[in-house]
């Protein structure tokens, strides 16, 4: 059976075309008998925002999460008066799932995992796509094509720039003619095969797009809206590929400029936070529940996205298996692990984590540390967005932006990063840093630990930036597995990017060239 990504295409814009036509039966006709389209602009926004806006990435490409050295593995003692609990959970609850993962692979498919974050994201591209195509006929006014103009074209950016940035080498390690991903220009449905076109073509197709995006929603939209593909939310997706192809006047302009106009998104201040939560018992849900970081009340927030009804706990919560009590926990053992960043009064290692806690029914919560920035068990009236654009990235990566230019100016560096810290410490121990005790090349490195430490478990933050960091800069990591066995990801590996899923490879066959992942042994 054919299985890539052209024989979905048709699938999926019926699927769209359903769906909406369920919800709402006059707002659809009908051009023929097995064709159904939308007829103005703003059916065609209900439809990007109903099946794009990355709705429910989380549980498509969490699990990546796995490769970074944020993440390590724990082998709990399994309590006794818990035997069933362990046995009779289901493999979709259980780390083995996730060990070509964890382990660099050369294959991250195993029986009881299939990546589907490549196809899920080709579904971003081919919504973007079809209200592309579909805007200029549509009914509507200037205004409004030039705001769906603008959406679609920043979904479109924004999913090629996440599958280059997962199954292609990082923009600035490249050659231009190095092969990229496939492109998908039209929403037409066809089943051909599609090769990978180069670097040059995917990030000028990423550039192009979230250009488009900036000059369609200029002064529209601009109001705070953390629900809606927005001006800002376009400046910021254009400052952080700036950031990736290492164009720092450009990640200058679209920062600054982000800013200035629009003082409303604000840093958060944490530094009353001496724990995560408020962590209260829901007698209903029989389970703690938290107001996380990422909420409608935190003014840093410019976008929200992956609105799934799945829980981190199925995801990067610490995953449990059977027989062992195997999970996942941040990393806090080790040299460089992520726990141990955080210094004294650093308020997001009290209000992102929970610390172990002995005696604790659960062996994820006894023996490890416990992530807790974006879980998510709100009311009904409350922000239920996974993960979200927010302004204290663009201070980092302005940051960067200043220390890396051609002329760098470090005083700017450091304003941006005592601005950020300011809001994270304790105000009794907090202190300024000092442009006197960093050199260039040590105010970069530190810019990238604030990153580590402030971007945690957001998106994909630090796998990307483990990716794009200088070859002679990146450090071996290390990952603990099961039988005391341990597997390490040198500077410069080829696993740094991810193959293609094995069914793509299957159907489009020597046109997909794959990506070499070398066949990992234990150290």
């Amino acid at each position: 059976m054919k299985t890539g990504i052209q024989r979905n295409i048709y699938l999926i814009i019926m699927i769209i075309m359903i769906q909406t036509l369920s919800s709402c039966d006059d707002f659809l006709k009908r051009s023929s008998q097995n064709l159904i389209v939308p007829s103005t602009v703003t059916h065609y926004k209900e439809i990007l925002q109903g099946e794009g806006y990355f709705q429910s990435i989380l549980a498509q490409y969490a699990s990546w999460m796995h490769m970074t050295d944020d993440m390590e593995y724990i082998d709990a003692l399994t309590m006794p008066d818990k035997e069933d609990f362990w046995t009779n959970l289901v493999p979709y609850y259980r780390v083995e799932q996730f060990a070509e993962i964890y382990t660099w692979g050369a294959d991250v498919e195993l029986t009881t995992f299939k990546d589907a974050t490549y196809m899920y994201l080709y579904k971003q591209v081919m919504v973007a796509n079809a209200c592309l195509e579909g805007l200029e006929e549509a009914e509507g006014s200037p205004t409004e094509r030039e705001v769906l103009r603008g959406q679609a074209a920043f979904t479109r950016a924004f999913a090629y720039l996440l599958l280059a940035n997962l199954y292609a080498k990082p923009y600035n390690k490249a050659l231009p003619d190095d092969l990229c991903v496939p492109v998908k220009p039209t929403s037409t449905p066809v089943l051909d095969k599609y090769p990978r076109a180069s670097i040059a073509e995917v990030w000028g197709l990423i550039t192009s797009d979230i250009q488009t995006a900036l000059d369609n929603l200029k002064d529209k939209n601009c109001e705070r809206n953390v629900y809606e593909i927005s001006y800002p939310a376009a400046l910021f997706l254009a400052a952080r590929i700036a950031l990736y192809m290492e164009d720092w006047d450009k990640v200058i302009a679209y920062g600054e400029e982000l800013r200035a106009s629009f003082p409303q998104y604000t840093l958060f201040g944490i530094t009353d936070k001496t724990t995560a939560g408020p962590r209260t018992e829901d007698p209903q849900l029989g389970r703690f529940k938290l107001v996380k970081f990422i909420n409608n009340q935190n003014t840093e927030l410019i976008w929200g996205y992956d609105w799934s009804s799945s829980t981190y706990e199925s995801q990067l919560y610490p995953t449990i298996t059977a027989t062992f009590g195997m999970y996942y926990a941040p990393s806090s053992h080790g040299d460089n692990n992520l726990i141990d960043t955080y210094s004294t009064g650093d308020r997001r290692k009290a209000y992102w984590f929970y610390p172990p806690t002995p005696g604790d029914n659960y062996p994820t919560l006894r023996y490890s540390y416990t992530t807790v920035k974006v879980e998510n068990l709100p009311p009904a009236d409350e922000f239920f967005a996974r993960f979200a654009f927010r302004i204290s990235e663009v201070y980092l990566t302005l940051a960067e932006a200043y220390v890396r230019k051609e002329n760098p100016n470090k005083s700017e560096a450091i304003e941006l990063l005592n601005s950020l810290r300011q809001k994270r410490f304790d105000p009794a121990v907090y202190t300024p840093l000092d442009e006197a005790g960093f050199s260039i090349e040590s105010l970069t490195e530190f810019v990238w630990d604030e990153r580590r430490r402030e971007l945690c478990f957001e998106e994909l933050h630090r796998w990307w930036d483990l990716r794009r960091i200088p070859t002679a800069k990146q450090k071996p990591i290390v990952h603990r597995w099961t039988n005391n066995r341990s597997y390490t990801l040198h500077p410069g590996d080829d696993a740094y990017v991810l193959n293609f899923p094995q069914d793509e490879l299957n159907y489009n066959g020597s046109v997909l060239v794959p990506n070499p992942r070398p066949n990992r042994q234990p150290d």
